[in-house]
């Protein structure tokens, strides 16, 4: 099961897709610790545009970015990362909580935490 099924909040995915699945492949922009969780932040490109796209984003964009929220993050491992980090999101049911990992050509990311939820979802126009 991919991990928009594991999301606390997957209506903010399922209202503009016609599945959520096949979602797990993944271009992480950026990655964001807060330590009052603590939470672990990704933003990050989905592999595609969605079917129902929001009518408050720019005309013609062809892009939709997430920020994902993981939550309760403990056994933090980060290493390396690129200008591009092409790669897939793996999330487990893990007691308690859920593993997590992504992993990329220069980019590897693993841990536990207690949930995830959707932070936003924007679009842009890629030229």
């Amino acid at each position: 099961m991919s991990w928009p099924h594991h999301l606390m909040n997957p209506e903010s995915l399922s209202t503009l897709f016609d599945s959520i699945d096949e979602l797990d492949r993944l271009n992480v922009f950026e990655i964001t610790l807060k330590r009052e969780g603590p939470v672990l932040a990704l933003r990050a490109d989905l592999p595609r545009f969605p079917e129902r796209p929001s009518k408050r984003w720019p005309p013609g964009a062809n892009r939709v970015q997430v920020s994902i929220e993981l939550l309760g993050v403990e056994g933090l491992s980060l290493s390396g990362f690129a200008p591009v980090n092409h790669g897939h999101l793996e999330v487990e049911p893990s007691l308690p909580g859920y593993a997590f990992s992504f992993h990329a050509q220069n980019l590897a990311l693993s841990g536990r935490c207690s949930g995830l939820r959707i932070a936003g979802v924007s679009a842009y126009l890629e030229a």
